[in-house]
């Protein structure tokens, strides 16, 4: 069958459509033609019944059928299993029927079985007398288009909850910060009557002191994501001695190692001197061997700092389980970590904050598992930092 015959082809068999005038159904070849061009819509005929008439090539893209294959019957076998049991075929045709014209979307079925979304136009066809004569179809997949539009309402309603959580977490923290603060004072004021306590009491408030610290830098670390969410997170550069800074923040966490069983080890001997800023830099290095601690208790820990050229190399090294393969493309997320909360506790924000901070200083972080095992975190930064404050995430940063 050539194409011209495939796109107005008529049936044979007695049908409404075979009385119906000639001239109806072939209409003119400039109809002809206009209709077979059209290759985005499919664009077909049904008798009053629902039979299908006509059909253009774009009809065959679409839903898969060739005109030999699809014309005789019945439109409804483009519907799913579920629209036909709910009788939705003949329900459409009546109302085209009664109201002139029906335009609806839905699923529908191709020839092998696959769906699409399609966008649907039926439209009543009388002839000069007023007699109903058929129906003409015209079909859309729009497939594509709602899943771009189902994706861009999933990621407004990702960066909303995004939003509140952010909002969340800065009421709370500062909302904890105050009460949380009092408390540590109170407690260190006891904890310096200790010559007139007694020695299981002055033990306790010793763990009570430990806990609103531990809170304390928790509360901290929430209040670094709302800053960094927002934007707020800015930097205080001045020059200093990094190594210093390095050294400082190691020897206040050795109490720490002590009681985890870890050797502390600095090799940061050699002046580095540059421009960042300091607290910062110190948290950098506090989070980084307290993530040592808690995954390598038992196992040395080396901090490390050196020069290569213009760019400052700090590496914190352990001999711990190491990292899992899985996890080394995601750790430095947001409340993301290596291992089960059961088995570490935290809230996964430690490296994202050390992340920040680092890019911050225009710099780079970067973790690996090291050969002999254990694994080591590296921070490369430049001598002087550009930039004096922490931009807001990015779109793919803020959906992690």
């Amino acid at each position: 069958m050539t194409d011209d015959k495939r796109t107005l082809t008529q049936r044979q068999d007695p049908s409404p459509r075979a009385e119906a005038p000639e001239a109806f159904w072939l209409e003119t070849e400039r109809w002809r033609m206009i209709i077979e061009s059209i290759h985005d819509y499919a664009i077909f005929m049904l008798d009053p019944q629902g039979r299908i008439a006509t059909w253009n090539i774009g009809a065959e893209r679409i839903k898969g059928y060739s005109a030999e294959e699809i014309i005789g019957q019945h439109f409804s076998r483009f519907y799913t299993p579920e629209d036909i049991r709910l009788g939705r075929p003949q329900a459409h045709l009546r109302r085209a029927a009664e109201e002139g014209r029906l335009e609806h979307e839905g699923w529908r079925v191709r020839k092998d079985g696959s769906l699409f979304w399609a966008s649907v136009v039926l439209s009543v066809i009388r002839d000069s007398t007023g007699r109903h004569v058929g129906f003409a179809k015209v079909t859309r997949d729009l497939t594509e288009r709602r899943k771009q539009e189902q994706e861009r309402l999933q990621l407004a309603q990702a960066q909303e909850a995004i939003r509140l959580r952010d909002e969340f977490l800065s009421i709370a923290s500062h909302e904890l910060k105050t009460p949380l603060t009092s408390l540590q004072l109170q407690l260190q004021s006891v904890r310096e009557q200790g010559e007139e306590l007694g020695q299981r009491l002055a033990a306790r408030i010793d763990r009570a002191v430990r806990s609103t610290e531990r809170l304390s830098d928790l509360v901290e670390a929430l209040l670094d994501v709302s800053r960094i969410a927002s934007g707020h997170f800015t930097l205080s550069l001045q020059r200093f001695d990094l190594a210093e800074a390095v050294r400082e923040s190691a020897e206040r966490l050795r109490d720490s190692a002590t009681q985890a069983g870890c050797e502390l080890i600095v090799r940061a001997d050699r002046a580095t001197v540059g421009t960042w800023d300091r607290l910062r830099m110190e948290q950098v290095v506090s989070n980084l061997v307290s993530n040592a601690i808690k995954y390598a208790s038992q196992a040395p820990i080396e901090v490390s700092l050196g020069q290569q050229g213009e760019t400052v190399v700090l590496e914190v090294r352990d001999r711990g389980p190491g990292i899992p393969e899985v996890a080394l493309t995601r750790i430095f997320d947001r409340f993301e970590r290596a291992s089960e909360v059961r088995h570490y506790g935290g809230m996964g924000l430690g490296l994202y904050v050390v992340r920040e901070i680092v890019k911050a200083h225009d710099g780079r972080v970067t973790a690996h598992n090291l050969p002999e095992g254990g694994a080591c975190f590296t921070v490369r930064l430049p001598l002087a930092s550009s930039a004096p404050a922490l931009a807001g995430p990015t779109q793919t940063e803020e959906l992690l």
